[in-house]
């Protein structure tokens, strides 16, 4: 599939800026699937970091800046000796600040956990499943829930089976209560029509018109799109959209005006490479996109540390081993995983920097707005 957004895009644009959020902490952890929120004008980020993908040492930690500071160093959070995966920030219903995070050895076994905030972050009641008995990953795995107007909160998560015939697939927890219980609203596959395993990690957002949208990561190339027009209760079978995809994490926020923006590697293919890293637009509620602005082109350096070169992997070397024990990859060359919010009429990204650490980047709405 050739998309518009697929085009060689620009260097990183002189009006985007970024810094680092951390980098090449003493032990020298993988860092990796970072998650954004501004909480009361502080931005909090949380991402996980260990040995590697999988290790036992693998933990959740969170930083967080306010408005003309400096980073704080990172804290750990949900301390438990086990492989910790993808935490995911939101505003929970109940006012709290929600921190969801996966568990386990292995990712077709592991579980989401949850601990909640009233102070901003700064301390978290004790971790708690989110869905008891769960095994898989309840709740989101990536991206971030969706609050509907009628109190609805629907999470966008999805489950992986490995072995000699993986099977991914793709669903929407929904909750009525504020998070107490949570219904299971797959997104149907056409397994026919598909390659390879299948989606997932949704990225979630709401039409102008109110209808609800999913943009999934694949194994096919290009990503997946399906729709709600009902809350949520029911999703369209996910067809394929006009957005190139790597198999690779991607996340979607709504704009003012009814516009959409997607931060994503314009690449096609099966673990494909994670370079670079763009924010394309979608008039026409994730059906087409065309690319709008570079956030990392593999090239240059971040602003607040112009000595830290990137580095580019050679091109024949595999750069990912993928397994139910997480994914094998050295980092080099790797710009992924974003998240995003709007922020001080800019578009807040944070995303990994080759596995090394986690970068901080705004893009202004008018960069988004021009195309």
């Amino acid at each position: 599939m050739t998309a518009t957004s697929a085009r060689p895009p620009a260097a990183v644009d002189r009006r985007v800026r970024r810094r680092w959020v951390h980098v090449d902490g003493p032990e020298r952890f993988q860092a990796h699937a970072s998650s954004v929120l501004v909480v009361d004008g502080e931005i909090l980020v949380a991402w996980f970091a260990g040995t590697h993908e999988g290790a036992t040492d693998t933990r959740v930690r969170l930083a967080r800046r306010a408005p003309g500071e400096a980073w704080s160093e990172p804290q750990v959070v949900l301390p438990a000796d086990v492989p910790h995966w993808n935490p995911v920030l939101a505003h929970g219903p109940d006012g709290a600040v929600w921190l969801f995070a996966k568990r386990g050895p292995r990712i077709s076994a592991w579980s989401t956990w949850v601990a909640r905030s009233t102070d901003g972050g700064r301390t978290w009641s004790d971790a708690t499943e989110l869905v008891p008995g769960d095994a898989g990953g309840r709740g989101p795995v990536k991206n971030a829930p969706l609050l509907l107007p009628d109190g609805a909160w629907l999470a966008p998560g999805s489950t992986e089976r490995w072995g000699d015939a993986p099977e991914w697939a793709p669903f929407v927890d929904r909750s009525t209560d504020a998070g107490r219980t949570w219904e299971k609203v797959p997104i149907p596959l056409d397994r026919s029509r598909l390659r390879g395993a299948g989606a997932i990690q949704p990225a979630l957002w709401a039409g102008a018109d109110g209808s609800l949208h999913v943009l999934l990561r694949s194994t096919e190339g290009h990503a997946l799109r399906a729709s709600s027009s009902d809350g949520g209760r029911t999703w369209s079978t996910a067809e394929p959209a006009d957005l190139p995809n790597n198999n690779s994490g991607l996340t979607v926020v709504a704009l003012p005006g009814g516009r959409a923006a997607c931060v994503h590697n314009p690449v096609s293919g099966d673990w494909a490479p994670r370079c670079p890293l763009v924010v394309s637009v979608s008039d026409d509620d994730g059906r087409t996109w065309r690319y709008a602005a570079t956030v990392e082109d593999g090239r240059t350096p971040v602003d607040d540390d112009p000595f830290l070169v990137p580095a580019l992997p050679p091109q024949d070397v595999a750069a990912f081993a993928p397994a139910d024990e997480g994914v094998a990859t050295a980092g080099v060359g790797e710009y992924s995983y974003p998240a995003a919010v709007l922020h001080d009429d800019a578009l807040l990204v944070t995303y990994t920097w080759q596995r090394r650490g986690v970068v901080e980047a705004h893009v202004p709405l008018d960069l988004l707005r021009a195309v």
